[in-house]
């Protein structure tokens, strides 16, 4: 049998979506939210009981428009039996922490939407980390690779790592299992760390001991802002040096 042949059967048979390895998200457009106002504000991103594990988002996007939306692992959604779009509804209308802030504010018609991410976490007992990312003819980047971040939910950065990458190969001619290789090798580290710290969040007191540390340490808070949208940041993630010292010093 050709050997392009061989890769397609084998792809026939590999598992194309794993629940507890996506990310169920949901977002609405929202004008007049109290602290958003103007076109500057702060990324915010918040830990509320009703979505753990998972977090609740505002994104001020200028004029005073709102990004405002909220993610869970599909897997753990569909054990606990949970809809984002009523989830989120709720947390807006009924949260101590939110309803004062959205009671004068107005969600923009049409704007909800919601959509599956691919987390980049590993896979276990699966060689092609975290899955294949070729075929005959094609190499996949980005979110068609599955490199979503499993903790932050951020995935631009490792599109753009990988389009480069990709791109290179192309112009060596290289196969793409060398691809997959490199493509793991750069990204694998801070992507099972990320994972780690998912499966962490799912456990409320250390969720809250993480926080805790966080609102004390002002290089953590950092880390966690600046690494939705930091290659940089993002790579502490796989620095256990940096992540013991951060938290226990």
């Amino acid at each position: 049998m050709p050997r392009c042949k061989k890769i397609v059967c084998d792809m026939a048979k590999e598992e194309m979506v794993d629940k507890m390895h996506y990310c169920g998200g949901y977002r609405e457009y929202w004008k007049g939210v109290k602290g958003c106002e103007g076109d500057v504000g702060n990324i915010e991103i918040h830990f509320v009981d009703s979505v753990i594990p998972g977090y609740f988002w505002l994104f001020p996007l200028g004029n005073g428009v709102v990004n405002v939306g909220i993610g869970m692992v599909l897997g753990l959604m569909d054990k606990q039996k949970k809809k984002l779009r009523s989830l989120q509804a709720d947390v807006i209308a009924n949260h101590p922490s939110f309803k004062d802030r959205f009671a004068d504010a107005e969600m923009i018609p049409k704007s909800g939407k919601g959509w599956q991410l691919p987390f980049g976490s590993p896979r276990k007992g699966e060689k092609n980390q975290p899955r294949r990312a070729y075929a005959p003819g094609a190499l996949l980047i980005g979110d068609s690779a599955s490199l979503v971040d499993p903790f932050s939910g951020e995935g631009v950065g490792n599109a753009l790592v990988t389009g480069e990458m990709a791109a290179r190969h192309i112009i060596e001619n290289r196969g793409g299992g060398e691809y997959q290789d490199e493509m793991w090798e750069l990204l694998g580290p801070e992507l099972t760390n990320s994972y780690k710290m998912q499966k962490m969040s799912r456990r409320k007191w250390l969720l809250n001991w993480f926080v805790g540390k966080a609102s004390k340490k002002p290089a953590l808070q950092e880390m966690m802002t600046e690494m939705i949208a930091s290659k940089e940041a993002q790579g502490n993630l796989h620095s256990k040096w940096f992540m013991l010292k951060t938290l226990l010093f």
